[in-house]
């Protein structure tokens, strides 16, 4: 019975991880690497990532944690969305599917909710609204650079959630609880902002993503776990240098507002890369072995994506400044490899683990 409620979970995490690997390969393209596999879809490269792999691996973790059958309609959702791209079929089909594994999430947080309130679960709630309004946006705008904004309110409200939960521990009922709260609730509020007018409301929601990075990082148990060593010491690096990416991310959108080109670029992948990949990087261990009930060991080897993924992000985003197109190139390679090392490096030390568990 175990095995089998596992198998039908990887092939959900399998769906996640290809569209992770067709995103990776049509970020490539945009670089102008039009040689790579997933160059066809390149257009498709930020729905891919956001939407496929983030929503996608995000949902099936809540799944896994509800325990009610309902709610597996929510990947199934995403599931189909990525097939939609994936098969050619109209923008529209793929984020009417994306909406709806997004409500379906809605609903699993509200069943959480009932079960034990939490401000913390209300936080990743405001992300949920951010998903859909992303995939309406998507549908109906004229690429995903409209509905980017409220793919970040997305990430980060549910990303800062989860450290809340992690934390409830040392931070429910606590000030810097309702805090956090607070500041997420007023990305959200501004992002209504960034619909009516972007101009205004990119600048806006940059300093409302820099005050929570302050925020989060300041009240943080990472700031003490960096100094221990082994898993905590990994994650909490991990954590804090995706703090300061975001906070680096929202200071562009402060700075430059609604903009185009290279600082485009490097606003969207210090969030998307350097945050948001960092945040999973670090969470890893804790997600695989909850979705497919097998360990992933931590292991000194895992520090070396981690800094092709820093590095190779600070490559890029100094390439962006400068604007040199060669450096953004060898940047965004580094980046991209940063990821599939981390797969592999998952994949190999899962495998070594469940065998020496049968042995």
């Amino acid at each position: 019975m175990q095995n089998n409620s596992v198998a039908h979970r990887l092939i959900f995490l399998a769906c996640a991880g290809l569209s992770l690997l067709v995103g990776l390969g049509a970020g490539a393209s945009l670089l102008g690497l039009n040689a790579t596999p997933g160059a066809s879809f390149a257009a498709d490269h930020g729905p891919l990532m956001v939407f496929g792999f983030l929503g996608g691996a995000i949902g099936l973790e809540r799944v896994v944690a509800v325990r009610t059958t309902w709610a597996w309609a929510g990947p199934v959702c995403h599931v189909v969305g990525v097939l939609s791209i994936l098969a050619g079929l109209p923008r529209g089909v793929a984020a009417m599917f994306f909406a709806a594994g997004f409500l379906v999430l809605g609903c699993i947080y509200a069943t959480i909710y009932r079960r034990q309130a939490s401000l913390a679960i209300l936080v990743q709630t405001v992300g949920v609204i951010g998903g859909v309004v992303a995939a309406a946006l998507w549908a109906m705008g004229p690429g995903f650079a409209t509905a980017m904004p409220l793919c970040a309110l997305y990430a980060v409200a549910t990303i800062i959630g989860e450290r809340m939960e992690l934390a409830r521990v040392t931070m429910a009922g606590t000030r810097a609880e309702n805090h956090l709260t607070l500041l997420v609730l007023g990305l959200a509020a501004v992002s209504v902002i960034y619909m009516l007018s972007p101009a205004v409301g990119y600048r806006t929601m940059g300093l409302a993503l820099i005050a929570i990075a302050a925020a989060t990082a300041r009240v943080d148990v990472a700031k003490n776990l960096v100094r221990s060593q082994g898993l905590p010491r990994y994650s909490a690096a991990c954590m804090l240098a995706g703090y300061a990416w975001l906070a680096l991310g929202g200071y562009l959108w402060l700075i430059y507002g609604e903009a185009t080109g290279f600082v485009y670029d490097a606003s969207v992948h210090t969030i998307f890369l350097g945050f948001v990949m960092s945040m999973i990087f670090a969470h890893a261990p804790i997600i695989v072995t909850s979705v497919i009930c097998r360990r992933l060991p931590y292991h000194k080897v895992l520090y070396v994506p981690v800094g092709l993924l820093h590095g190779g992000l600070a490559l890029r985003v100094l390439a962006d400044c400068a604007q040199h197109t060669t450096a953004l190139q060898s940047g965004g390679v580094v980046t991209i490899s940063a990821v599939i090392v981390f797969l592999a490096c998952g994949i190999t030390l899962t495998g070594k683990e469940a065998r020496r568990a049968h042995s």
